[in-house]
């Protein structure tokens, strides 16, 4: 380890860091896509605006966290999480 700034230099805990990201992934796509199917059943064409609204809520939060060591990992799992239902939804919406 270095010394760099007067901040200790450590490496990127890669296998943590892509397994945490993978688990929220994984968590936030069956969340968002368990609820958007919910509001399709519903109430039809719903889900879209609903999606969008959860994206809009969600990007502030994702864009501070991910400028934190642990917290980054958490961020690029939501927002990968959100992009592969949104992809789902869509080819399931055509099909």
């Amino acid at each position: 380890m270095r010394v760099v700034d007067g901040e200790l230099d450590e490496p990127t805990p890669w296998a943590t860091g892509l397994t945490a990201s993978a688990i929220i992934a994984v968590l936030i796509a069956t969340i968002d896509m368990i609820l958007s199917r919910a509001l399709q059943i519903s109430f039809g064409w719903v889900w879209i605006p609903a999606n969008v609204l959860i994206g809009a809520g969600l990007a502030p939060s994702i864009l501070l966290l991910r400028r934190m060591p642990f917290w980054r990992w958490i961020a690029y799992g939501v927002a990968a999480g959100l992009v592969a239902a949104w992809f789902i939804l869509i080819v399931t919406a055509v099909l």
